[in-house]
């Protein structure tokens, strides 16, 4: 069997075991959860990288991300991605994250519970990803296809870990 194969049949694996940070259960649905709980679910995980809070306020919700110069070994790791932690109550501005920006139409998840856009400006596409309430994790895998791979399936595996502690 292929390295090729033996990775999809992984990926098909972890898919089943995590749930594909899909939203169904109704307790994760009623979950909020703050950025300080998202930063330290990250620490907690050996290996994984350290969250770092952008720059700049926005009273709606706070962006968690690698910051800076972020390494190339990380960016293969994970990709590009932000968390957004939505002020508790703030449903307009899930709704908002969660909205195609050049139509203003509400995006639909897929079977695996990933929100696509396409970027406009890279071509590319975008998957967001809802946790509880008020997570959700923006990653652009820098792909032409509407797909998660490897380095989605570890922040999801990553963030879904929230229910569990």
């Amino acid at each position: 069997m292929t390295r090729l194969r033996l990775l999809a049949l992984a990926l098909a694996a972890l898919a089943v075991v995590t749930g594909c940070g899909a939203t169904t259960e109704p307790e994760q649905q009623a979950t909020r959860y703050t950025a300080s709980d998202v930063v330290q679910q990250f620490k907690s995980e050996p290996g994984s990288p350290r969250l770092r809070r952008a720059a700049g306020v926005d009273t709606a919700w706070e962006q968690l991300g690698l910051g800076l110069n972020v390494s190339d070994r990380l960016l293969r790791r994970y990709g590009v991605f932000t968390v957004y932690v939505v002020e508790p109550g703030n449903e307009e501005a899930v709704d908002s994250l969660l909205t195609d920006k050049a139509t203003g139409k509400p995006l639909q998840p897929d079977e695996q519970g990933v929100y696509w856009e396409l970027d406009t400006q890279s071509k590319d596409w975008i998957g967001y990803t809802k946790y509880g309430e008020n997570v959700v994790l923006a990653w652009l895998g820098g792909r032409s296809e509407p797909e998660v791979d490897a380095r989605w399936a570890r922040l999801n595996r990553l963030i879904s870990g929230l229910a569990l502690s």
